[in-house]
């Protein structure tokens, strides 16, 4: 079996066919310093563009929205250009979600084309996988919003042992760019005139978000897209005691208790350290919540849970107890403590999961904890087929079992 780190990964090629064309040279490698893509935005039917960097491959602009503060609402094109960087050669195949029309392009070459995605949270995905080189591989993914609709877009990857997932911020680079600098002026600009991005007329969510991070020192204190915090760790830091990495907030919290959580409401508090610091009113709590979820091409909100199923649950009860998963061990289901065990004292209450979490990132984070979490203590239960060594539960198939604690956490008060 293999689990192979991903710290750093490397870019697409032509889709099955070797290495990609047009390798960064050592020059132009030499730019691509940046983390994160560049973001071109362009109004259709007009001339007015405006830049910026995005952490991911990915964007949400809600209907009637203006994907950018200085371009009207209505259709837009959206281009993201930059490079992957990855330690190895690898293969991978490539997956598009989203409402509108995509053109993804890896070392120049067009690996997929859709003038309309399916649509539902459908994937349109490469037929084959695309060899990526060590090193910079380019990359381009142009998006054309929809006629009507929110307009949203995702880029994910996946192989044999890599379950999909978004293409990491920690493996995007993006260089200089004049359509960058024009931008960075704009906002600069912009800033002289208005103290609080809140107070100017059009607010997007997205960039709010990423300002309330900058302005507030968030990553003094904080990590995220493999960057290390920027101040001192705390004497007891650990992954269970620092405070925790930011890369995926928005891709693993509901939007509902990320922005109670960001209010200050301390019944939620996770774990019994410090909570959160974040001084602002409720609508701008609410704010920076959702862009949070739009940096990962996420509505703010995901559908209410689901009903609970009290046969899966039953299920999921017998999974988490005794020498089966053992998550009782280190985790307190609701007024049950854990039985003991290193660390027990440390993990989230199990009554917390279904009100925290997206269940897609729930499933995504039980199938390799460590990638998600560096150092956490939660133990790799499934295999890279997609199995557990509880072969006596649905086959052992660990997305059925997932589900069935899923369910069962539906039932813990």
């Amino acid at each position: 079996m293999r689990f192979r780190g991903l710290a750093t990964l490397p870019l697409l090629a032509a889709a099955g066919a070797g290495p990609v064309a047009g390798q960064p040279t050592e020059t132009v490698a030499a730019d691509f310093e940046r983390s994160g893509l560049e973001l071109v935005l362009r109004s259709n039917g007009g001339d007015a563009t405006d830049a910026r960097v995005a952490r991911l491959a990915a964007l949400y602009v809600a209907k009637g929205e203006p994907p950018s503060p200085f371009l009207d609402p209505g259709s837009f094109e959206a281009t993201f250009r930059g490079a992957i960087e990855l330690d190895l050669n690898d293969s991978f195949h490539f997956a598009v979600r989203g409402n509108g029309g995509v053109r993804l392009s890896i070392g120049g070459q067009v690996v997929l084309e859709h003038d309309a995605l399916p649509g539902g949270g459908t994937p349109a995905a490469t037929a084959d996988e695309v060899r990526l080189s060590k090193g910079l591989n380019p990359i381009e993914l142009v998006y054309s919003s929809p006629a009507r609709g929110d307009s949203w877009v995702r880029l994910t990857w996946g192989n044999d042992y890599l379950p999909e997932e978004p293409v990491p911020p920690a493996s995007l680079r993006h260089g200089v760019s004049t359509a960058l600098d024009r931008g960075r002026s704009r906002r600069a600009a912009r800033d002289l005139v208005a103290g609080d991005a809140v107070s100017l007329a059009r607010v997007v969510p997205a960039e709010y978000a990423e300002r309330r991070i900058r302005r507030d020192g968030c990553l003094v204190c904080h990590s995220r897209d493999g960057a290390p915090a920027s101040g001192p760790p705390a004497p007891d830091a650990g992954p269970t005691h620092a405070p925790p990495d930011l890369t995926w907030a928005g891709e693993k919290f509901r939007g509902d208790w990320l922005a109670d959580y960001l209010a200050g409401h301390p019944a939620d508090l996770p774990r019994p350290h410090p909570g959160v610091q974040t001084p602002a009113s409720r609508g701008e709590t609410d704010l920076f919540a959702v862009g949070l979820h739009h940096q990962h091409g996420l509505a703010a909100s995901p559908p209410d849970p689901e009903p609970v199923d009290a046969e899966l649950a039953a299920v999921g009860s017998d999974l988490i107890r005794g020498d089966r998963l053992g998550c009782h061990a280190c985790h307190a289901l609701g007024d049950e403590p854990a039985l003991g065990g290193e660390g027990a004292e440390e993990a989230i209450n199990f009554d917390l999961v279904r009100r925290r979490l997206r269940r897609p990132f729930f499933d995504w984070f039980l199938r390799d904890p460590q990638r998600i979490l560096p150092g956490t203590k939660m133990p790799q239960f499934v295999d890279e087929d997609g199995y557990t060594a509880l072969y006596d539960v649905f086959d052992g198939e660990a997305a059925r079992q997932f589900e069935a604690i899923w369910h069962y956490l539906g039932t813990i008060d």
